[in-house]
Order: structure tokens, then C-alpha cells, then sequence
């Protein structure tokens, strides 16, 4: 679900590394796997980190693959492998025949998903600053 998000980006950010890096790398002496790790990777390290936090907002984001993959069960388990519930897919379930206190029940969690994902963005920034940085 995500890996097509996370390989288009990564894609795209290795080829916007200039060409001449690329010749200056081959012009020392580096054979093709060299001049990937000393002057591609480098360059675009900042872009791939980007990617993979996009791709997990995605995947955080997603309702109905997760409803459906997970199981759309109402109830909490210990185990990790029995089928449940994520946030998304209760809102995606139960609005439709909610009232009254569950629709402001669902708002809640509503807002708690965006909270979650405020945090992510933030430490999404954070990340590419830190990597972009160095």
C-alpha cells in the first residue's frame, strides 16, 4: 500500500541529484556502487527519509484497506494477530448510524487521528531538517 508511495518519491529524489556529482564521482575513480554510495545517497538521503515518512502518514491515513485487513471487529485484544479495530475504520463503520453522544464520540477520535497526525508531521520535519543538515 505504501511501497509504490515510498519508491515513486525515492525515484524521483535520486534522479534530481545533478549529473555532474554523478561524473565528478566517476572522473576519481569509483566504480557504479562508489559513486551511489558517496554521491548519490548523500545528496538525496534528506529526500528518502521524507519519503518514508510520507508513506507512513499514508499508511496512517488509510481507512478502508485497514478495515478491511485488520477485520473490523469491535473489541480490544492482547494479541496482535486477532482481529480488531483501528480509529479510522470506526468512524468509517459507525457514522452512518450514530446519534447524539456516539456522533460526538467519533468527532473525538476524529480529532485525535489529526492530533496524531500533527505529531508525525512534526517529527517528519524534524527528521529531514536533522538529515538535510548534516
Amino acid at each position: 500500500m505504501i511501497t509504490p508511495i515510498i519508491t515513486a518519491l525515492t525515484r524521483e529524489v535520486i534522479t534530481t541529484v545533478p549529473s555532474a556529482d554523478r561524473h565528478a564521482a566517476y572522473a576519481l575513480g569509483a566504480t557504479k556502487w562508489e559513486m551511489i554510495r558517496a554521491a548519490v545517497l548523500p545528496r538525496s538521503r534528506a529526500g528518502i527519509v521524507g519519503a518514508a515518512m510520507l508513506g507512513l502518514g499514508r499508511a496512517l491515513g488509510e481507512t478502508i484497506a485497514v478495515a478491511l485487513l485488520i477485520g473490523s471487529v469491535p473489541k480490544v485484544d492482547a494479541s496482535i494477530v486477532h482481529p480488531g479495530y483501528s480509529m479510522a475504520a470506526v468512524i468509517a463503520n459507525t457514522f452512518s448510524e450514530s446519534s447524539g453522544v456516539q456522533i460526538k464520540a467519533l468527532v473525538g477520535i476524529g480529532v485525535v487521528l489529526f492530533a496524531i497526525t500533527i505529531v508525525i508531521n512534526m517529527a517528519a520535519r524534524a527528521v529531514v531538517w536533522r538529515f538535510n543538515r548534516i
